[in-house]
């Protein structure tokens, strides 16, 4: 994860890093945490409090930070509930973005978000004084020789000729899987020449992969969590991502690093991606489109290699982990220093 990366990387060497965190989620407002959060608070006299999400951790975090009078608090904006599309309990969202995020943006006194499509949301318009910039996610450049290739599809069966479709990531509708379910349908796609692999775990998996198996002529396996994704990415040849929403996925910087070639929906920090080249966009929760274009990469490996290419070359250039630190390291030195962050 970002935060553990951060952790572990060379700032380390330039700031004292505290780390402070929910160890489960919760439903409310715990007293007993933010007790706990502001007592460490006063003894570590921090000079800056880091603060991540919109969610109750940030929510209580922030509190936390202003009740131990910390003097700066560094909010992190890596999603909204008001994007949710599928939420059991709409009086939970508008508690959460009637009261609870606008709390925490009151109290943060500087803003940062993980792309720039995010820091242009309406609902941050009045907070734009405390806005310091653009820390985008960060990932590894791994090597591009695949050595995992063979031996990871060997034992799943797939056979050499076979187009391994990747998807990675959390098992919620939201991620659109219903929407790539309804699109492998599309006659148009030749799925005796390719394999589904879906990676991770959530709420909507028993759903999801009903869905998939759903799908006549399919190879279709679910993998659960793991801890090799990195592997399984190079052993693949396409990654796809249908999310209705997104900020800036960890998930699709890893496939396009792993120099995969991507179709994706055109929704948050996936356009300012992809412009720069490395897949398809196309319109969200557009089974059609997402067929044409899986149908595209399916049928010609030239543009498959092609996209694979930039995709690596995008990520070289600009969301490498390397360019996260650098990037968070200005903005701490800025806020520490008490000047213009932008």
């Amino acid at each position: 994860m970002s935060l553990q990366r951060v952790l572990d990387s060379e700032l380390a060497s330039k700031y004292t890093f505290h780390r402070m965190h929910q160890n489960a989620a919760l439903g409310g407002v715990d007293l007993d945490l933010l007790r706990e959060w502001s007592t460490n608070l006063r003894r570590l006299k921090p000079d800056l409090v880091h603060v991540r999400g919109l969610g109750n951790e940030g929510f209580h975090g922030v509190v936390a930070a202003r009740l131990a009078s910390c003097p700066r608090i560094l909010l992190s904006i890596h999603g909204t509930t008001r994007d949710l599309q599928f939420i059991e309990r709409p009086a939970r969202r508008r508690v959460l973005t009637g009261i609870v995020e606008p709390c925490t943006l009151r109290l943060a006194t500087h803003i940062v978000t993980v792309c720039n499509s995010a820091s242009k949301r309406d609902f941050l318009r009045n907070y734009s004084a405390k806005f310091a910039g653009v820390v985008p996610n960060g990932v590894a450049l791994p090597d591009v020789a695949r050595p995992m290739r063979s031996r990871f599809r060997q034992e799943l069966g797939l056979r050499q000729e076979q187009i391994a479709l990747v998807v990675v990531g959390r098992l919620s509708v939201e991620k659109g899987h219903l929407i790539l379910a309804q699109a492998l349908r599309e006659p148009r796609i030749n799925l005796r020449q390719a394999a589904l692999i879906l990676v991770g775990d959530g709420p909507d998996r028993s759903v999801i992969e009903a869905a998939y198996r759903s799908v006549d002529n399919l190879a279709f396996y679910s993998l659960g969590s793991r801890m090799d994704v990195a592997e399984i990415l190079q052993a693949c040849d396409a990654f796809v991502f249908p999310t209705l929403h997104e900020n800036l996925s960890n998930a699709l910087l890893e496939a396009m690093a792993a120099g995969l070639p991507v179709v994706a929906s055109a929704v948050g920090g996936n356009v300012e991606v992809l412009e720069r080249g490395g897949g398809i966009l196309v319109p969200a929760s557009s089974p059609r489109a997402l067929a044409g274009a899986l149908a595209r990469l399916l049928s010609d490996p030239a543009l498959r290699h092609a996209h694979g290419v930039q995709a690596r070359g995008v990520i070289a250039e600009r969301y490498t982990t390397a360019h996260m630190l650098d990037e968070l390291d200005r903005i701490y030195t800025s806020i520490l220093r008490g000047g213009n962050v932008e």
